[in-house]
């Protein structure tokens, strides 16, 4: 029902009749209506809009009186209210006498200061002049917007196939030569692929890192063949040939904001809210009315407090302050993980492929965040011979964030794990390392895996590589004044049945210069560890000018070795300068040399880097100067290919595992395209190429084409999304036509002009003017079609024609 008509309903409603009597102005003021309006007290029935958060949401009939609203079907208006939970009380709390609230309608006299309720459960703002009913709801009563879990689309590319390769050669003057060949495969169709790592070394042969077959489904993969299992904080991973599943978050569209807390904000109406930290805006977005979970994607980790400033659309500004944690080492809340494996120990051996064991190896485990503050976690592994179990937990406040970690084992092994660090806000910063490991039998905690380099796996940390029972602490304390950083960082390590090892110094870095490209640092440190005594006191340089840097450092040195009883004190320094002379969107080309001298030597270095479409090469030479036979020498090539049944392409100077072809095809092959993917330049391409791009894997993205030149070219400028996972190659092909301008004069056989008619090619359409003179936009090899009135009377083939400048005349034409 319109608006008018509402409004002559309700002036029927409250006809009176037309001689009625003015009231005192005693009358005026009472409560009750002036003599002959007695009508505006009596319930009268009207249809109202229902809006929530700015937005109308559904209509509802109502009874009205002078300052009261009543709906006829509470529920069916509960109902209309996006995200609203249902609930008996929320129904109550709109049934029955409402008041209508219109001293809070909005108008030019209380900007800033209407629209908008705190009601405990609801309540409604009524403007009778337009039938509108603005509800409000109290928070609890709504659901989260954005909490339920949104993934990334299963990707439809066919099977494809990427291969990255890399040789690394290294050696010297007087040794041997050695060489190292990785190469990951990842075959892939749509959520499913089959990945294989290797390496074929010197003295090693060819070793296979992992060779699995992997699954995604929303929340978890599930994977089986060569592959590393996660391990625990005292073991490490351990490498095995089985199967297990695991709870995964990669396909999860809002990943990046999952590690964090989630910041959920009520609105009252739509509005813009910005997330700053320490007075720097990080993030905005616009959000509806209700309880938002606010996107911290571009949050940095840390824990800190970050400041909620609301812009809503009645013009007020508030803001809200909120103590945020992101780490990627813990749960997610409301997203417990699990995970469990069993096979074979295969630990690496030379020349073995996959070296698989006959040791038996299970794993299981689970992790939960109570709270945005507390975490919890608990696994078990073990073989044949033993089991472990560790349980742990995190704490995370403003001020401090604890791991403690405890681990058992069915042998009598046992160890302890305390981890403290500060909770990154103020210029006070720290972190403790503390464990303890007890083995009953003096031999690791579990059978040690061997480490061979390789795209994918990373070396074991040093905690996890104890011979047996040891003791180990390593801290640091930091403290920021001004531009300088003071520092403390020490450690300590005591094996059984070794000598105990320890180090401990303070540092400082002072910048006393940053303008104009030049930067200008004081930097001293000392150190003293169970062997040596050190220390250093200089100052450094940085000039970057356009293509050139130059970096630089002098100062003085001192090194003693109590050992061996010697004691050295020198000056020491180091310079080195880098230009990049080819610099552009699909090559470039850095060159670097420099010199050194410390306390022991003096060495000279050069090194370049060469990057195209095809992939990369670097070159570095090392020279120690006064040691016979100490030059050494190192070469690194790296590339990769992508394939798919649509095509080939070879080359990448990305090794990701996902791939994007983008082929080019026309009429204009002087034309250079920019390839951007989310609005970044990836490289260039022009008709007749292919291009492939490898980016990373679970990630959507949009590529489209943008000349790179002021061109006459007709293409689709429209950007293609596609999404990606491991595997993944997507095919997406362009065509590029060049197009000029065509002059002419349309005429009858009779030498008559074809005045005020259509013309029309495939680029556009034009009309003929009184004389018949026309210009439309054509390519090689169109027709133009010449009509008058509804018919088209003749059809023009345009044959080889002269183009200048981007123009052409075709003279008279003919129609007959």
């Amino acid at each position: 029902m319109s608006q008018i008509s509402r409004g002559i309903l309700a002036l029927l409603a409250c006809a009176v009749p037309a001689a009625a009597a003015a009231g005192s102005a005693f009358a005026i003021q009472s409560s009750k209506p002036p003599a002959g309006f007695e009508q505006l007290d009596e319930p009268r029935e009207v249809l109202v809009d229902l809006y929530f958060g700015g937005h109308k949401v559904g209509d509802a009939m109502a009874i009205a009186t002078r300052g009261r609203l009543r709906f006829e079907k509470p529920q069916q208006v509960v109902a209309a209210i996006p995200n609203a939970k249902p609930d008996s009380e929320l129904v109550d709390a709109l049934t029955g006498e409402l008041a209508s609230n219109s001293d809070l309608v909005c108008s030019q006299t209380n900007a800033g200061k209407c629209g908008t309720m705190s009601p405990p459960v609801a309540s409604i703002i009524y403007d009778e002049d337009r039938f509108r009913a603005d509800l409000f709801v109290n928070p609890r009563y709504l659901a989260t917007i954005g909490a339920a879990p949104a993934y990334l689309p299963v990707p439809d590319a066919p099977p494809s196939l990427t291969t990255s390769v890399g040789l690394a050669l290294s050696g010297s003057d007087r040794g041997r030569a050695l060489f190292n060949l990785q190469n990951r495969t990842v075959l892939g169709f749509r959520n499913a692929r089959i990945r294989m790592s290797s390496s074929l070394a010197s003295r090693l042969g060819w070793i296979a890192d992992d060779l699995v077959g992997e699954v995604d489904r929303p929340n978890m993969r599930y994977s089986a063949g060569l592959f590393w299992a996660p391990g625990l904080d005292f073991t490490g991973q351990r490498r095995i040939l089985g199967a297990g599943f695991g709870t995964q978050f990669d396909t999860l569209a809002d990943r990046e904001s999952l590690r964090g807390t989630p910041l959920v904000l009520f609105l009252a109406q739509p509005a813009r809210v910005e997330i700053l930290i320490e007075g720097r805006l990080v993030t905005s977005g616009a959000y509806e009315a209700g309880n938002n979970e606010l996107d911290t994607a571009a949050l940095p980790n840390g824990a800190y407090n970050v400041l909620l400033r609301i812009h809503e659309i009645n013009g007020s500004v508030r803001e809200e302050r909120r103590f945020f944690v992101k780490n990627a080492q813990v749960a997610p809340i409301g997203r417990p993980i699990y995970f469990g494996y069993a096979g074979l120990l295969a630990n690496t051996r030379p020349k073995h492929l996959l070296g698989a064991s006959h040791t038996p190896f299970y794993q299981l485990g689970a992790a939960w965040r109570l709270s945005r503050s507390v975490a919890l976690d608990a696994s078990a592994l073990g073989s044949d011979r033993k089991a472990l179990v560790e349980v742990g937990g995190w704490l995370i406040t403003p001020d401090v964030r604890v791991r403690a970690a405890a681990l058992v084992s069915s042998a009598g092994d046992k160890g302890v794990l305390l981890q403290l660090g500060s909770g990154g806000a103020g210029p006070l910063s720290y972190t403790v390392d503390v464990r303890r490991v007890w083995t009953s039998r003096g031999e690791p905690l579990f059978p040690l895996p061997t480490y061979v380099a390789s795209f994918d796996s990373s070396a074991p940390l040093a905690p996890q590589l104890g011979n047996g029972s040891y003791t180990q602490a390593t801290g640091s304390l930091g403290y920021r004044l001004g531009p300088a950083i003071l520092a403390v960082v020490g450690s300590y390590r005591a094996d059984r049945d070794l000598p105990t090892d320890y180090s401990i110094g303070p540092s400082l870095d002072w910048p006393v210069l940053s303008r104009n490209g030049v930067q200008i640092m004081l930097d001293a440190n000392a150190q003293h560890t169970s062997s040596t005594n050190a220390a250093f006191v200089g100052v450094q340089l940085m000039v970057n000018r356009g293509r050139m840097a130059v970096a630089g450092s002098a100062g003085a040195a001192s090194l003693a070795q109590r050992g061996r009883g010697s004691s050295v004190d020198r000056a020491v320094g180091s310079i080195t300068a880098q230009f990049s002379p080819v610099e552009g969107p699909g090559t470039q080309l850095n060159l670097e040399a420099g010199a050194e001298r410390n306390v022991d030597s003096t060495t000279a270095r050069a090194s370049g880097t060469f990057t195209n479409r095809l992939g990369n090469v670097r070159a570095d030479l090392l020279h120690s100067f006064g040691i016979p036979g100490a030059t050494q020498y190192g070469l690194t090539l790296q590339s990769a290919a992508a394939a798919s049944v649509h095509g080939v392409a070879i080359g990448g100077k990305d090794l990701e595992q996902s791939a994007v072809i983008v082929s080019l095809a026309g009429d204009a092959p002087d034309v250079p395209f920019d390839v951007l993917v989310d609005e970044s330049p990836r490289g260039r391409i022009r008709v007749g190429q292919r291009l492939s791009l490898f980016l990373p894997a679970y990630h959507s993205y949009k590529v489209r084409l943008v000349p790179s030149e002021a061109d006459p070219v007709m293409f689709d400028a429209s950007p293609r999304e596609v999404t990606l996972y491991p595997g993944n190659v997507e095919t997406l092909r362009w065509k590029a036509q060049s197009y000029f301008t065509v002059f002419g004069q349309a005429l009858r056989s009779d030498g008559s002009p074809i005045a005020n008619a259509a013309v029309r090619s495939e680029r556009g359409i034009s009309e003929t003017d009184s004389n018949g003179y026309f210009q439309i936009d054509v390519t090689h090899g169109d027709s133009i079609a010449i009509g008058e009135g509804k018919g088209l009377r003749c059809n023009l083939e345009l044959g080889k024609l002269e183009v200048h400048n981007d123009y052409a005349a075709i003279g008279k034409v003919l129609c007959k």
